[in-house]
């Protein structure tokens, strides 16, 4: 029976090294190198040859729910990003004003998590200030759409439920070869006690 019990001890170490494998987050890499997609909105200046793009993860963002607010900084002529930058980012909505100050951009991408507390436009003002002057103010919009109650972000819970199944299959798996065992374990003794 030791046997058996160790071979259900590696099989079940082995699941929970898989499980702890597929569950760990993968963070994202914030140098986004350009932000793309129709969703994206830009600022140009071309009196100081700057341009900002921005978007916003998910999609639509759902009340009380983090959003990400990606923006991207660059040389409007060569495109490369600006580096050593402060930042200062300014989410208003006519009611409330959510800030984020002194944010320090190295390479001229960066994010901040917001939530939004009531569905509508949001206006999100940025700030960008090298060491020694002001480069760029730009003004960017948020749509939150109305949300029935008991909206669900998918993008959100997707991620949890499929470390929650592999813990159930693997589960189900130790389960089942223990039952097999013990039934072989349970015939053995019977048969030699015959």
């Amino acid at each position: 029976m030791s046997i058996s019990i160790g071979a259900l001890l590696l099989f079940t170490v082995t699941g929970a090294f898989l499980i702890a494998t597929i569950a760990t987050p993968i963070f994202p890499n914030f140098a986004y190198a350009h932000l793309t997609g129709d969703r994206t909105q830009q600022w140009i200046n071309p009196q100081d040859n700057v341009k900002i793009q921005f978007t916003y993860e998910p999609e639509k963002p759902l009340i009380g729910s983090p959003t990400e607010l990606k923006f991207s900084v660059q040389n409007l002529q060569t495109g490369q990003h600006l580096k050593a930058l402060f930042a200062k980012v300014t989410i208003i909505n006519g009611q409330r004003v959510f800030k984020f100050n002194n944010l320090t951009v190295s390479d001229g991408d960066f994010s901040v998590n917001s939530t939004f507390p009531n569905e509508g436009t949001y206006q999100v003002i940025l700030r960008i200030n090298s060491k020694d002057y002001a480069i760029a103010l730009a003004s960017f919009k948020v749509f939150v759409p109305f949300q029935p109650l008991g909206t669900i972000n998918l993008n959100y819970t997707i991620p949890l439920l499929l470390p929650a199944a592999l813990a159930g299959i693997i589960g189900v798996i130790v389960m089942a070869t223990f039952l097999i065992i013990v039934k072989r374990e349970y015939k053995k003794r019977r048969s030699s006690e015959e």
